[in-house]
């Protein structure tokens, strides 16, 4: 489970965090490194004198996407696994899969390998920890069948990775005392209401805004237990690297090159979607423009930033990236006047883009 996502054990499975791994192992793809979305940035890699030496930069992006398509291939696979532990299941309508275990016996066994995991993600842990994964992989398709809800929102549910977590601190050794696991299950308990109200609302909202509807959910499911934990429980949960809050975001399909081109592309992208005909094609392209400015400008003032040692934290940027694209939509809505079916489509459009534009385009390395 290591792709990346909200702290779901599918995006709350959003990179290193269970969490984090999971939903972006379902969902479409997984972001480029942070560090190929700064390359937009005009101070992304100077040479003494401080002139931006193009040759680094084209390097940096090539490896990055590199990267990409050795995470594009992982993607697949875990795809496939989990294809295969849902395949386990015995019935559908709602039944969990034949011979999953429960979250209880899961952290039973975490709680043996807590040393051996400490400090790794998931994609590193042991060999020897392999077949625990793919028992936590037919858990959680098991819980998303018997609560019916969709993948990462049920790892969401207090019955997702927040009790895997309160089940971990009950198997810790030392165990709690009875007053101490009573309090355990009392912050589980508290997590319910800032659930059933994002269950209630999410109907209404469009794919991204359920992503941001689900960024704060985090911050008051699995974010509120965490804070109440001990100091020596903390450490517990820490050691796994996954009971995170961890906001699922970031883009899923990367763009790169002059502006000219990445207006193209992205035009053809958006108008393929929303099956848009030539006039409103033509509606948007005032749209498409301020995309790009907004989305340059954001990477560049991001990258300044890091470079000058005030990082902007990635769950920072991934908000403002969804923030854009809602309102991105919205225009791109009000601009075309969607028919019935095109409104459809974008409500169900739950894609972000990221760019890089090269303007004017770096020449190519030297040999």
């Amino acid at each position: 489970m290591g792709a990346r996502a909200g702290w779901l054990l599918a995006g709350i499975i959003a990179g290193a965090v269970l969490a984090a791994v999971l939903l972006r192992a379902v969902r479409h793809g997984r972001e480029l490194p942070a560090d190929a979305a700064g390359a937009t940035a005009q101070g992304d890699a100077t040479a003494p004198g401080g002139t931006v030496d193009s040759g680094a930069l084209r390097s940096e992006l090539e490896a990055a996407r590199r990267e990409a398509d050795g995470l594009r291939s992982e993607n697949a696979a875990l795809r496939k696994k989990l294809e295969e532990a849902a395949a386990q299941g015995g019935g559908g309508g709602g039944s969990p899969a034949a011979g999953a275990k429960s979250w209880r016996e899961i952290a039973a066994k975490l709680a043996k390998l807590r040393e051996r995991v400490r400090g790794k993600k998931w994609d590193d842990w042991p060999q020897e920890c392999k077949d625990l994964q793919l028992e936590m992989f037919a858990t959680a398709t098991a819980l998303s069948r018997q609560l019916g809800l969709p993948f990462d929102e049920a790892l969401m549910s207090p019955e997702g990775l927040t009790r895997l977590l309160v089940e971990v601190l009950k198997n810790s050794d030392p165990p709690p005392s009875p007053e101490e696991a009573s309090r355990l299950e009392a912050l589980l308990a508290s997590t319910e209401r800032p659930w059933e109200e994002y269950v209630s609302s999410r109907g209404g909202l469009s794919k991204l805004e359920q992503r941001l509807a689900m960024m704060e959910t985090g911050q008051k499911t699995m974010g509120a237990v965490l804070a109440g934990l001990r100091p020596e429980q903390a450490e517990i949960a820490k050691a796994y690297e996954m009971f995170e809050v961890h906001a699922d975001g970031g883009p899923q399909t990367w763009l790169d090159g002059t502006r000219d081109k990445v207006t193209r592309e992205l035009t053809a992208n958006w108008v393929e979607a929303l099956k848009l005909d030539p006039l409103q094609q033509t509606a948007i392209g005032p749209v498409v423009d301020d995309f790009i400015t907004r989305a340059s400008e954001m990477n560049q003032d991001w990258w300044r930033r890091k470079q000058a040692g005030d990082e902007v934290p990635r769950d920072v940027q991934w908000r403002a990236q969804v923030e854009l694209m809602i309102a991105t939509q919205k225009r791109l809505a009000a601009s075309a006047r969607l028919t019935e079916e095109q409104a459809a489509a974008m409500k169900d459009w739950g894609e972000v883009f990221g760019l890089n534009v090269w303007d004017p385009p770096p020449p190519p390395p030297e040999k």
